[in-house]
């Protein structure tokens, strides 16, 4: 009959334990790391790109980045990633274009009938970055000028952020420092960034960021587009974050590129260094 010590059973069981996984694991804990996957929102709008990103923390949620959900230009309203009848589109019901897959995250290519083309690339840039890549080309024969765009992070599918509320989403004032969107603007604040719907919101912001709280943790989201932002909004309806981007105009044949990130960072909000990302 085989006998073993108590030293023996107990290095058994632990030996057991880690293969099985530790007894703290569970379906909400297990998945971990930042991941960057296809995604969709509305099926019946197949022309939207939408991508799914999860935080680095152990969590089951993804955000979903509409990427762009539109580019407002001169030559009008070149791409809504939806229907709204307020709101009409140059061009109507565009085929969808498949995200293409890299080991460190997806991109697509977009090109609309009048020959201006887009696209743009969300990769893992390090264990609390992803990097955001935006770029457009000009092929009409006329300047393209006034280029803003919608870039909405909707949260409903990450419940940590997912509140009906702009209390949990903060931009930056110089004198203030961090001002959640639910708060008034204070009288004389003024900055290079707008908060508020592109070119209508107001220049008061100091740092490009937009900022969400986690509910379950002293943890947050942050969106960028770095000296390319125009403007930091959230719509507490759906729920959703916006740090909306521009780009210059482009001549017929030109074509820029800009670059933002999506940061994770675990810790309280005024100890988050925007800085140093």
């Amino acid at each position: 009959m085989y006998r073993t010590s108590r030293r023996g059973f107990l290095h058994l069981t632990a030996s057991l334990a880690a293969a099985r996984g530790s007894p703290q694991d569970s379906y909400e804990t297990h998945a971990k790391g930042i991941r960057i996957l296809p995604g969709a929102w509305r099926p019946h709008y197949p022309w939207e790109h939408i991508a799914w990103i999860s935080p680095p923390w152990p969590s089951q949620d993804y955000i979903w980045l509409d990427f762009p959900e539109a580019i407002f230009t001169n030559q009008g309203l070149l791409f809504l990633s939806h229907v709204n009848p307020p709101f009409p589109t140059v061009f109507h019901d565009l085929p969808p274009v498949a995200w293409q897959r890299a080991a460190d995250g997806i991109s697509y290519e977009r090109k609309l009938p009048n020959g201006i083309s887009f696209g743009g690339s969300v990769k893992k840039k390090s264990d609390s970055v992803a990097a955001l890549e935006l770029h457009l080309g000009n092929g009409t024969r006329e300047p393209l000028k006034d280029i803003t765009l919608q870039t909405c992070a909707f949260l409903r599918a990450i419940r940590e952020f997912a509140d009906y509320t702009n209390s949990n989403k903060y931009v930056h004032l110089a004198k203030t420092g961090w001002l959640p969107l639910a708060a008034p603007i204070p009288e004389g604040a003024a900055g290079p960034y707008r908060v508020g719907w592109r070119t209508s919101g107001r220049p008061v912001a100091d740092l490009p960021v937009a900022v969400v709280v986690s509910r379950q943790a002293p943890r947050l989201m942050a969106m960028t587009w770095e000296t390319d932002t125009i403007s930091m909004v959230a719509n507490p309806n759906h729920p959703c974050v916006h740090a909306d981007p521009k780009f210059k105009d482009l001549a017929p044949g030109e074509a820029a590129s800009i670059h933002g990130k999506l940061i994770f960072f675990e810790g309280k909000l005024e100890d988050f260094d925007f800085a140093k990302y």
